[in-house]
């Protein structure tokens, strides 16, 4: 199996776990997050669409070669979280340093599909 696939796996595995968990657990899952009615709602149809999210990653991987414009296509969903984040930075304020890490992986992880897909590709 190539690292791109296990790549896809393995994000899209997380993804389905961390949403299958805010699915259930609602906001009472997040720290630092307070849970009245309406962000508890929030964050469990996040969860399901997380779910989802992640499923679509393990489909693009899920072949001895995996789909490379859909890993990239859904690792620029994943870049444009992270930039959210960044813009909540700047409007709002420094949420809980749970998201530091989160930020850090949605940034990453774009970086990782693009290096590894050029890695991968098949001589020409």
């Amino acid at each position: 199996m190539s690292k791109l696939a296990v790549l896809g796996r393995v994000a899209g595995w997380s993804c389905v776990a961390i949403g299958a968990v805010q699915l259930v657990g609602g906001a009472r899952t997040e720290p630092g997050m307070h849970a009245d009615p309406t962000v508890d709602s929030h964050v469990r149809f996040m969860g399901s669409a997380f779910v989802g999210y992640g499923l679509g990653w393990v489909e693009a991987a899920a072949s001895p070669t995996p789909n490379l414009p859909r890993l990239r296509f859904l690792a620029g969903l994943m870049a444009l979280g992270g930039a959210s984040r960044l813009i909540t930075r700047a409007t709002v304020g420094r949420p809980h340093r749970f998201h530091d890490l989160l930020l850090g992986v949605e940034l990453a992880a774009p970086v990782a599909v693009e290096v590894l897909g050029r890695l991968e590709r098949p001589a020409r």
